[in-house]
């Protein structure tokens, strides 16, 4: 029997597809609107995680693609394309990156490493939200017959909330051109659905990882995240890329900022992650994780502009490798020590 790839029993598959399926089902409620509907969005693609990551991927996709087929069969085709659109396929191939490399217990020789770190997994988290942006931004510009009309139909749409909301907004910056602001609130929406659904399929990896690994079928340790929660080295200048992309036009910024955003907020998690690692082992450590979670919190109240200094952070470390520093100055540290302590 191959070690390599444990066996998948019956009860497994029942299991995946009994998974993917209560994903839908759970999608299905959220969209009521109430209070604890909201909060089921959240998490509706746990259990197909669960399912993929622990017991089979294949069943788990099934299970979520009758899901979706069965919401669209039942009088909401929308609902069930953006369920298979936004989270079936998404979550399937996270859990397929997830099970593939913690299921396995010796190296193979293959084309990927043979063991995916958590930065890699939430690199894929990004690029997987990006694709469902830019595919709902397509399929609107499409359907709409181009991207102006697109693009005034949303105004037409979203206007009158987004008045609502702006005249606020008025009061305390008088100055600012409203009708500016509401067209780049409407431009940047491919660009809020990338970077929500990147923290979703994050938060949702994470514990469906926690929960097969306590269960037993991880088949791998998981890792510490502060340590290995690192990105591509790439990453950080594909946002800057992106970025700059903004600016060009309009078009662009459509696109660009789906990824931007996404990538963004995937480099705050690392600076999260670098700032975890750095303070450990420090006797101030409590009081610094406390300031850097309190910058956090008023960021996604209050100021979000301060949320650019996590994304900032975990461009230094992309640069710098500023965890791994750490790590090689300790043996030096030591030796340092034993020698400045040696008589001769």
């Amino acid at each position: 029997m191959n070690d390599n790839k444990p066996p998948i029993d019956w009860s497994d598959r029942l299991v995946g597809f009994g998974a993917g399926l209560s994903s839908a089902l759970i999608f299905a409620a959220s969209t009521r609107g109430t209070g604890l509907a909201i909060a089921l969005a959240y998490v509706c693609v746990l259990p197909l995680l669960i399912g993929a990551a622990g017991f089979s991927v294949a069943a788990a996709a099934a299970g979520a693609a009758a899901g979706g087929l069965f919401l669209g069969l039942a009088g909401e085709p929308l609902l069930g394309f953006s369920f298979c659109l936004g989270f079936a396929l998404p979550g399937a191939l996270l859990g397929l990156l997830a099970r593939w490399t913690y299921r396995r217990k010796s190296p193979e020789p293959t084309l990927l490493p043979a063991r995916l770190s958590p930065g890699a997994l939430l690199a894929g988290a990004v690029v997987l939200a990006t694709l469902s942006a830019w595919t709902l931004a397509g399929g609107l510009i499409w359907s709409s017959g181009g991207f102006d009309r697109a693009f005034d139909a949303a105004l037409q749409e979203y206007g009158p909330a987004l008045d609502k909301a702006l005249t606020k907004f008025a009061r305390i910056a008088p100055q600012i051109d409203l009708d500016m602001v509401k067209r780049v609130a409407v431009l940047g929406f491919p660009a809020a659905v990338a970077a929500s659904q990147t923290l979703l399929l994050t938060f949702n990896l994470w514990l469906a990882a926690r929960a097969v690994d306590i269960s037993g079928r991880l088949g791998q340790p998981w890792p510490s995240l502060p340590e290995t929660t690192a990105l591509p080295r790439w990453f950080g200048l594909a946002f800057l890329g992106a970025l700059a992309l903004c600016f060009v036009n309009a078009r662009t910024a459509v696109f660009a900022g789906a990824f931007a955003s996404a990538s963004g907020l995937a480099l705050a998690m690392q600076g999260l992650a670098c700032a975890h690692a750095l303070t450990r082992g420090h006797s101030s450590r409590g009081g610094w994780l406390a300031t850097v979670y309190a910058v956090a919190l008023v960021g996604v109240t209050v100021a979000p502009p301060l949320l650019l200094l996590f994304v900032l952070f975990g461009l230094a470390e992309s640069a710098l490798s500023l965890r791994a520093r750490k790590a090689r100055a300790k043996p030096e540290k030591k030796t340092g020590e034993s020698n400045g302590s040696d008589p001769a």
